[in-house]
């Protein structure tokens, strides 16, 4: 199969064609052989625990084992500290599975750094929670923490990730702009190169269907020992999409309120925090003036009142959102003159 840019251009319906999952394994696969050829000597799967990352780990490491380990595998798991709990707990323990069927795979989890962690953004430095004009969050909770470890990783790298067409129109533009800017979008494969990290990014099952996906998950994974027959009954319907649970960049978390309807009402306290924060922030009153009248980082007043309900929901159920670093950390920008709401 081989995918044009004309036809990708003309409508995501194009590429798919009328293969059937195993023929959409086939191409998967042959990505990855186009990667090792492309000289990899190490491929680093990001794992996020949703569906399309979970389908490419279990797909390539069932190929890596099968073809003798011709490579070195690092298993990247971004840890937000936001994740959703039953996601989360999902994707903990197919970690464990791996390790148990793939001792030598390397697995690691990139976390942000204490500094630059969602709740010392807003409660110590005073950011405003995520939105469409001030996307802060991505960069700093996921990508910088993943970078950095990538980096760290001698040797060319070939990272995977389980970037598909068909999720969203922004990311199949993004896709398409990829491919027209010298990537290798036919037979499954799709190539950019990253010098910064002296790697190159290789999306295996970007032609996939999401029933493909799912039936690899439901029956394929499965048998092969792999705990993804759940991950399903997690999303509680195929048309959620996971994010963080605070995220603020859409108005109502379908995820979260189909976890509260699938048997976890025990995270209510979560949801309605989120909601809360999601109006709080947009109150005017909540937020300093800058010198143009425009509205600026939160009042020390408005960190506060967020630090309090946050704990408080700590308190309920139980776990923790904020490290003994991070509370230190908070209470010192509280303390410094650019950031206590002092200097103008």
């Amino acid at each position: 199969m081989q995918v044009s840019l004309e036809a990708l251009a003309a409508g995501i319906g194009e590429p798919f064609g009328s293969f059937d999952l195993k023929e959409a394994t086939d191409l998967a696969e042959r990505a990855l052989e186009a990667a090792l050829a492309q000289g990899a000597e190490a491929f680093v799967l990001t794992y996020s625990g949703g569906k399309d990352s979970t389908a490419t780990t279990v797909l390539t490491l069932e190929w890596w084992k099968r073809k003798g380990k011709p490579v070195e595998i690092h298993v990247v798991y971004a840890d937000t500290g936001l994740e959703i709990p039953t996601l989360h707990a999902q994707a903990l323990a197919f970690l464990e599975a791996v390790k148990r069927l793939h001792p030598g795979v390397h697995v690691h989890t990139a976390r942000p750094r204490p500094e630059e962690s969602f709740w010392v953004q807003i409660i110590g430095k005073g950011y405003p929670p995520p939105h469409n004009r001030f996307r802060w969050c991505t960069r700093r909770l996921k990508i910088a923490p993943m970078d950095r470890l990538v980096q760290s990783l001698p040797g060319k790298k070939a990272i995977l990730t389980g970037v598909r067409f068909g999720e969203s129109d922004a990311r199949d533009q993004r896709l398409i702009l990829s491919c027209s800017r010298g990537g290798e979008c036919g037979q499954g494969v799709l190539f950019q190169e990253a010098k910064r990290l002296n790697a190159l990014y290789v999306a295996p099952i970007a032609f996939w269907r999401e029933c493909f996906v799912w039936d690899y998950l439901n029956f394929v994974a499965p048998s092969l020992g792999y705990p993804t027959e759940g991950l399903e009954a997690v999303y509680g319907g195929r048309d959620t999409r996971f994010g963080c649970w605070t995220c603020t960049v859409v108005r109502r978390d379908k995820a979260m309120a189909r976890a509260l309807e699938n048997g976890h009402a025990h995270l209510l306290p979560l949801y309605e925090f989120r909601e809360w924060l999601w109006a709080w922030t947009r109150d005017p009153r909540t937020r300093e003036k800058r010198k143009d009248g425009k509205p600026g980082r939160l009042t020390l007043e408005a960190r506060r009142e967020v630090y309090r309900r946050l704990k408080e929901v700590e308190a309920k159920l139980g776990m923790e959102f904020l490290t003994s670093e991070e509370e230190a950390l908070i209470q010192k920008l509280w303390r410094s003159g650019r950031y206590n709401g002092k200097r103008r």
